[in-house]
């Protein structure tokens, strides 16, 4: 509320200093005023995902006011509404400018959400166990707390910058954004294995962002020399919960940690000069850095008694606490700081008519000079246990790519204009499996526009990827066979091809083809090929001047092809082993098919005076996988549950299918030149159909009966049928 006032208070006085001058004064804009009703059947939230659509009044304002020199452009969208947006600008031509914003956007992720824990919205999470068990909460989810996941961003910012000094200029602006909110996280009960838990996590993060820059700008040369300042504060630190996997485990508090503060600090420059042969080169270049500090937990939540005297057989505590396993930390303290370098450099040219080109070089490189810290799990150590000895140096994340290349154009006879192009990309990051990346790209495209109603182009990209796997140390380790598809060797194929026709006056047509093919030539275990195709059409037509058609049509299809592996011990991860009813090669064919269209008119019964609009859209998205075991069928009547499964029911036949349904209706009169009145309804329809969240339980079970997780129902349920019926009235002057 705070942001609004001061936002409608610098917009007040702004006004009245217009207002004060005794130049002419030049005023316009539009006022609208919109009522609207909302019906709704279903997923609340997954309607409202980022927007804020419900029964009342809203608006939209815009306002222009100009007097001498002094100019001021108001803009107002959603007003009153949780995505309500104000943007406020101004100044003096060739003076100085000035911009303030406001704008808020929510994400729903689900509305009434279960928890049998106490304390959502908060970091500490607690409950009492339901009798006669010791530790595990009220099964019962109905009995459950309702509440629900959503985050509100809001920001406030604002700029203002110095032009008088010609050619140099100079700027300040700032930013703040609030986010407040709560978010599901996923948290392991025990690990490896135990139950699964959803948790309620608070958001309340504060993000302050300061800078200056300053330039010089007068033809031929540009320069902009920025500082920015950038703080990160979270209210919440951790998320503190009891875990419900063992009596031991929930005799203690856990922890979760959540975003750390930081500190970011970068400095750019920016520079382009004109030169002759009507080239142009542009240089850019930054040094940032990111700073943050964290206390480090000394123990963490096992499964352990505090002493022989306490229930059960789990091992005995190293520290003597029930539910904690203690560990050594060479520094308590995590200091994070992360410098990051970038340089572009790019020249285009166009010497010659028929000759253009554009040659560019990007680097970028992080350094990660964060805490080294080596931990002894656990420490001290009991008897008979040989302690774990980790150390995070080759954790710290590392990064480095450059890429150059160029491209270049020639006018041919016949209107045809053919671009060759070239780029090299080199990647290295500190990772276990391929540290390394060289990627060449080579493409060509073709176009023609040689008669008035039509331009056709058609395209192709060729692009190797070379890997160097790295070597493990341990012959049966499955790295030796698994490559992971964003850093495998790969070659891709694409085409593209489009043509744009006009045949007559008012009507436009235009026609494209994908087709793309991805080929991992060195994997053996992992993603084999993925290929598809994309189809689209849209066109457009005014009849008689009065009637305007337009509808469009987009397919996509694609088939992506694995082949994993399933093993015990890591003597069988070899997958040119025989088949055992443990340890198997097993291959999934996933197809994904997605298309569109839509349809609509616009009838101007009364030009310029009365319109009618009808519009409908129609969204569907369908996956089939198609998983296979590779093994005789004996060995596969032997997986759980025995005697059960085929080559057919393993398969998921509902993988992430949504289908969006949308219908508008809508009509405008305008009396007279200033006032504007509309009258719609609107109808969307959501479905949603997924094999993972059909049959959505908060407390899944085992086919024994045993307890799997606890969840909250976050992204579950998330069909919905909605009618808005709206009108406005808008008033220009």
């Amino acid at each position: 509320m705070k942001l609004k006032v001061l936002l409608l208070a610098a917009i007040y006085s702004l006004l009245t200093c217009l207002s004060a001058s005794a130049e002419e004064e030049k005023l316009s804009g539009e006022l609208t005023p919109i009522g609207q009703t909302l019906s709704i059947e279903g997923n609340k939230s997954k309607f409202n995902e980022y927007r804020d659509i419900r029964s009342g009044v809203t608006g939209d304002a815009a306002v222009q006011a100009e007097k001498g020199k002094y100019y001021l452009d108001f803009n107002a969208t959603d007003i009153g509404r949780r995505d309500q947006r104000y943007d406020l600008q101004g100044g003096q031509w060739g003076g100085f400018k000035f911009d303030l914003k406001y704008d808020e956007l929510p994400h729903n992720f689900t509305e009434n959400a279960k928890t049998f824990y106490s304390g959502a919205y908060s970091n500490n999470l607690t409950y009492t166990p339901q009798p006669p068990s010791t530790f595990l909460p009220n099964t019962n989810f109905t009995t459950w707390n309702n509440f629900d996941y959503s985050v509100q961003r809001n920001t406030l910012s604002g700029g203002f910058k110095l032009d008088v000094l010609k050619p140099l200029f100079f700027g300040v602006s700032a930013a703040r954004e609030e986010r407040k909110g709560v978010i599901p996280i996923g948290a392991a009960g025990t690990s490896p294995g135990g139950v699964s838990l959803e948790l309620p996590a608070p958001v309340n993060y504060l993000t302050d962002t300061l800078r200056f820059e300053a330039g010089y700008l007068k033809n031929p040369l540009s320069l902009n020399l920025r500082y920015t300042y950038g703080q990160f504060r979270n209210n919440n630190g951790t998320l503190n919960f009891i875990d419900p996997a063992t009596a031991n485990t929930a005799a203690t508090t856990d922890s979760f940690t959540l975003p750390p503060e930081n500190d970011y600090y970068k400095f750019d420059f920016k520079g382009a000069v004109k030169l002759p042969w009507n080239s142009k080169f542009n240089a850019d270049a930054s040094y940032a850095r990111n700073e943050s500090t964290r206390n480090l937990f000394n123990s963490y939540v096992s499964d352990s008694r505090g002493s022989a005297a306490d229930p059960g057989t789990a091992p005995i505590s190293n520290i003597g606490a029930r539910g904690q396993t203690g560990i050594l930390l060479t520094n308590n303290v995590f200091n994070g700081q992360l410098d990051i370098q970038n340089y572009n450099f790019v020249l285009t040219t166009n010497p010659l008519y028929f000759l253009d080109a554009k040659f560019f070089y990007k680097y970028y490189q992080t350094n990660n000079r964060s805490s080294q810290i080596t931990t002894i799990d656990p420490g001290p150590t009991p008897a008979g246990v040989t302690p774990t000895v980790l150390n995070n140096a080759d954790r710290l994340f590392d990064y480095l790519t450059y890429r150059f290349g160029g491209q270049v154009g020639f006018k041919l006879p016949m209107s045809f204009y053919l671009i060759g192009e070239y780029t090299q990309v080199h990647t290295s990051r500190k990772r276990d499996d391929i540290p390394t990346n060289d990627d060449y790209i080579y493409g060509a495209t073709l176009r023609w526009s040689g008669v008035d109603f039509m331009v056709a182009r058609v395209g192709y990209e060729y692009l190797y990827r070379h890997a160097e796997p790295t070597t493990p140390a341990d012959p049966t380790s499955i790295e030796n066979f698994l490559r992971r598809f964003d850093v495998a060797h790969k070659e891709q194929d694409t085409v593209k091809a489009n043509v744009d026709l006009f045949p007559v006056e008012d009507l436009t047509i235009s026609l494209g083809y994908k087709w793309r093919q991805i080929r991992y030539t060195d994997t053996t275990l992992g993603l084999q090929t993925w290929w598809g195709n994309e189809y689209h059409v849209d066109a457009d037509y005014l009849l008689l001047k009065r009637v305007k058609l337009f509808g469009y049509f987009d397919f996509e299809y694609a088939k992506i092809d694995q082949t994993e592996r399933s093993f015990t011990t890591p003597s069988t991860s070899n997958p040119a082993l025989a088949p055992t009813a443990t340890a198997f090669n097993w291959s999934l064919s996933q197809t994904n098919y997605n298309w569109t269209y839509g349809a609509g008119t616009e009838i101007y019964a009364l030009p310029k005076k009365l319109t009618f609009r009808l519009q409908y859209s129609f969204v569907q998205a369908k996956g089939f996988a198609d998983y296979t075991y590779l093994m005789p069928t004996s060995l596969l009547a032997q997986q759980a549950p025995l005697n059960t499964r085929t080559q057919d029911n393993i398969d998921i036949s509902n993988l992430d299918n949504y289908r969006i349904t949308y219908w508008l209706a809508k009509v405008t009169y305008n009396p007279i030149k200033s006032l504007s009145l509309a009258l719609a309804w609107a109808y969307e329809e959501y479905k949603y159909d997924d094999a993972q969240l059909n049959g959505y339980s908060p407390v899944p079970t085992s086919s024994t009966g045993s307890i799997l997780g606890f969840l909250t129902g976050a992204y579950a349920n998330q069909d919905y049928r909605a009618n808005i019926v709206f009108g406005s009235l808008s008033y220009l002057f």
